[in-house]
Order: C-alpha cells, then sequence, then structure tokens
C-alpha cells in the first residue's frame, strides 16, 4: 500500500469513528503523521525511498519535517541521502561544533606548565577559541535535487563572495570545504561527516593552520537538539 493510499484509508477510518469535528481533526491528523512514519520506514527500499519523494513534493511543512526526521533513523543510505538534501534546501544555516582529540585534551589539562602553554598557543587552538569551538555556516542549497550546495563561514572575520565554500552530499555523507581568513592570512578547513548518532552527523575535520591537526567534529541536524560541544 502506498503512502497516499494509506493516507486515505487513515482518514476514512478516522472519519467514521468520531463524532466530535474538532477531536476528528486531531484524530485525522494523526492518522495522516502516521502514515508519513509508515511510509518512511516501508520494508521495500524502493517504495520508501518513492514515498519520501511524494511526500516532499506534496509539501506539507509538518508532514516534511517528520518525514525527514523519520529518515535519519533508517538505515537506508539513499533514504538518508534524499532526506539530507531536503534538510539542507530548507535550512539556511547549519553549525559544525569541533572537539579536540583525546590527547590534545589531555595536554590542556597537564600540570606541565610549558606543555599547556605550547598547546594553547598553537595555531588552531587559538582558532577554536575565536570561534567557540563553532563554525557557523550559511547554506545557499538549490534544491533537494542537488548533490552540491555553495557554504559561507558566517563567523569568518572577513565575509565576502572571495570566502565561498562547498558542500557535498553523497549517499548518507556529508563533505564541506571552506576558505577563511585568520591570523593575517587565507587558510581553510575542510570536514567529513559518514556516522549517525540521533539527529547528529559525526566525522572529522582539519584546517591548513599552522600545528593544525585532525579533530573530531560534529554537525547537529536540528537546533532542538542538545548540541556536542567541546570534550
Amino acid at each position: 500500500m502506498t503512502f497516499f493510499s494509506k493516507l486515505f484509508a487513515s482518514a476514512a477510518l478516522c472519519s467514521l469513528s468520531i463524532s466530535s469535528p474538532v477531536f476528528a481533526d486531531a484524530t485525522v491528523r494523526y492518522g495522516e503523521l502516521q502514515a508519513v512514519i509508515d511510509a518512511i520506514n516501508d520494508p521495500d527500499p524502493v517504495m520508501r525511498l518513492a514515498q519520501l519523494d511524494e511526500i516532499l513534493k506534496k509539501g506539507d511543512a509538518t508532514e516534511v519535517q517528520l518525514a525527514i526526521r523519520t529518515a535519519f533513523s533508517v538505515e537506508d543510505p539513499n533514504v538518508r541521502s534524499l532526506a539530507l538534501r531536503a534538510h539542507f534546501a530548507g535550512f539556511k544555516t547549519f553549525v559544525i561544533t569541533a572537539q579536540l582529540p583525546e590527547d590534545w585534551q589531555k595536554a590542556t589539562e597537564s600540570t606541565d606548565k610549558d606543555m599547556v602553554e605550547r598547546v594553547s598557543n598553537n595555531y588552531l587552538m587559538r582558532l577554536f577559541r575565536d570561534l567557540g569551538y563553532q563554525f557557523s555556516f550559511e547554506a545557499e542549497y538549490p534544491s533537494s535535487e542537488n548533490l552540491e550546495f555553495r557554504v559561507k563561514m558566517l563567523n569568518n572575520p572577513r565575509v565576502s563572495d572571495e570566502y565561498i565554500g562547498s558542500g557535498n552530499i553523497r549517499g548518507g555523507m556529508i563533505t564541506v570545504a571552506t576558505p577563511f581568513y585568520f591570523s593575517s592570512g587565507d587558510k581553510a578547513c575542510s570536514f567529513e561527516f559518514t556516522r549517525y548518532e540521533g539527529f547528529a552527523l559525526k566525522g572529522f575535520g582539519s584546517c591548513n593552520v599552522d600545528g593544525g591537526f585532525l579533530f573530531p567534529a560534529t554537525l547537529q541536524l536540528f537546533d532542538d537538539e542538545k548540541p556536542a560541544g567541546k570534550n
């Protein structure tokens, strides 16, 4: 049974069983939203992809949001890819939170004052402090049919068309690369996210600053979820 046939059946059943108009409307809506969840969890991978596509085209804001959230819980790279593209097409901003690798975190807590000073003066650590460990971006995503989109780093001290980066969504993987200005020079950072934890994407980032190192990074998909923060 397709998404829209489930939707029709749920609406018909609810309208027959409820007498109060207000309560009937709420119950019918419940059936419609439950049909969205059922559609994204369809056992047929082609059907759930087709039904997600139809829900996105229908354009009901509540159903689209519910479908996207549900899609992130499905172990299906094609469904997740479409949901990611729809998410970035609908949201103008996103935040990537940097975290310290375990060895760097331990170094910051060291009792060796020289080590703490060296860590504190590291260029990447200075960048993290300046940004509050958060890279804020504005996304210019043309539509959910595209794989690539433009990004602009909002907490870059010099925001101009000269510092436009790019994002890419392939399967369930997101990559983001952005130029920015730091410490009297042009720099760049890149991120790759492949692992899902709830509504957060986990991956790694790197920046071409002096003393740079690979660091864990989190991309939170929805603002109402608790941000990852730094270790």
